[in-house]
């Protein structure tokens, strides 16, 4: 018996001794973070030799200043779910995850779509995984399209169409002047903005020269089409923060924003929604989000044990799971080969038009002044909607101060 226990206590020294912990670092909060959480978990349990440390860092912007200050200090976790994650990575010359994906005969690169790819590049070299995507989608309340005397079922395909079933929706119900009831809103400005810019034809920047591109004629335009929305009273001025409030609610007919709150409204508000892909103007076309999976070198066993943790979270069965509770987008083709995707997808089509938009997605390389841009056409757009500046005004001093910061880089 005492021979056993010696043994015993021996295997759980030898485990303790060889096993490693690496720590991850994510900004999903709510359901988003809970799913993680449990998919990780079922990593440990697989893993014995691992443990993974999960850290809650914020959201977007919190985490993003947390992996600038660790950068700093040299206190950076072992990997994790980074915004902008190629400018903490290929930036700094950290490519490490690229040599894993290269040498590792099980991960299919050709697997993934060209378009996440390109949301995980530096310079035009991959440096990170893409792994919660979303496309902005258009989000609309049935029965307030009805009420105005729209089919519930034919949503605005056209930006002309857009703004004139927005007005129809638009209503003062209590007679003091002002709306109660709004045809749009839209979330994240300057995201939805870019898919504009690019269904104009309109490209954000030029990659070699690191020009700014929204300035031109057709960015302009886009600009003035966002003016004209305030003009016509199809939007309302300075209140894209209470968008999610308003459609909740149900007095806001369109929403356009991220297609993670597919899963979080369809099927779950006191009203009927339909999802749709944005109206278009020259073309369809749609800037990819989210955030991306990193590696920031350690020890080797970290790196390795980092490496199988990615490989766990973008296997197809975990990628599945993953995206069918939180509304991101299948970002590999093997995804919905998965029997619980087909059938998830089948029972829910709401959820396929985020997908299916895919084919018109667009990303640009990350840079370093890309907060600095996302800030500026917040800012300037606030402006042409209050009527300071003229939309051209607005896109000739944005593209100037973006374009002194990143001569000054």
């Amino acid at each position: 018996m005492r021979k056993l226990l010696l043994v015993g206590l021996l295997v759980l020294f030898t485990i303790t001794v060889l096993s490693v912990e690496i720590v991850f670092w994510y900004p999903l909060s709510g359901t988003k973070g809970q799913v993680l959480k449990e998919i990780v978990e079922r990593f440990d349990k697989a893993h014995p030799d691992i443990k993974v440390k999960l850290v809650y860092t914020g959201k977007y912007r919190e985490t993003a200043q947390k992996v600038m200050s660790a950068l700093v200090t040299k206190s950076l976790p072992n990997g994790g779910i980074i915004p902008a994650g190629p400018i903490f990575t290929g930036a700094y010359g950290n490519y490490k995850i690229l040599e894993y994906m290269l040498y590792d005969p099980d991960f299919d690169i050709s697997d993934f779509y060209d378009v996440a790819w390109d949301y995980a590049k530096y310079k035009g070299r991959i440096c990170a995984i893409p792994y919660n995507i979303s496309t902005p989608v258009l989000i609309y309340n049935k029965k307030l399209m009805e009420e105005a005397g729209l089919d519930p079922n034919r949503p605005p395909e056209t930006w002309e169409e857009l703004l004139e079933y927005a007005k129809k929706i638009t209503k003062d119900l209590n007679g003091d002047g002002e709306p109660d009831v709004w045809g749009l809103n839209i979330k994240d400005t300057p995201w939805l903005f870019k898919a504009m810019l690019f269904q104009n034809d309109c490209e954000i920047i030029d990659a070699d020269t690191m020009t700014p591109l929204f300035d031109g004629p057709k960015g302009v335009e886009a600009a003035a089409f966002w003016k004209k929305l305030i003009d016509e009273k199809a939007m309302p001025v300075g209140m894209h923060n209470l968008a999610d409030k308003q459609f909740i609610s149900g007095t806001l007919g369109f929403y356009m924003g991220s297609s993670s709150r597919i899963g979080k409204w369809c099927g779950k508000l006191p009203f009927e929604v339909g999802v749709a892909f944005l109206p278009k103007k020259v073309k369809r076309a749609i800037p990819i989000g989210g955030a991306v999976l990193v590696m920031f070198p350690h020890s080797k066993e970290e790196d390795d044990a980092m490496w199988k943790l990615i490989k766990w979270l973008v296997s197809p069965e975990n990628l599945g799971e993953f995206c069918i509770k939180t509304g991101y987008i299948p970002i590999r083709e093997s995804v919905l080969e998965v029997p619980e995707v087909k059938k998830f997808m089948e029972e829910n089509p709401d959820y396929r038009v985020a997908f299916e938009q895919m084919k018109y997605g667009k990303a640009y390389w990350h840079f370093e002044q890309m907060g600095t841009m996302d800030y500026l056409l917040y800012e300037y757009l606030d402006k042409i909607e209050r009527g300071i500046l003229t939309p051209e005004e607005a896109m000739k001093e944005a593209a100037e101060k973006l374009k002194k910061e990143i001569e000054n880089e």
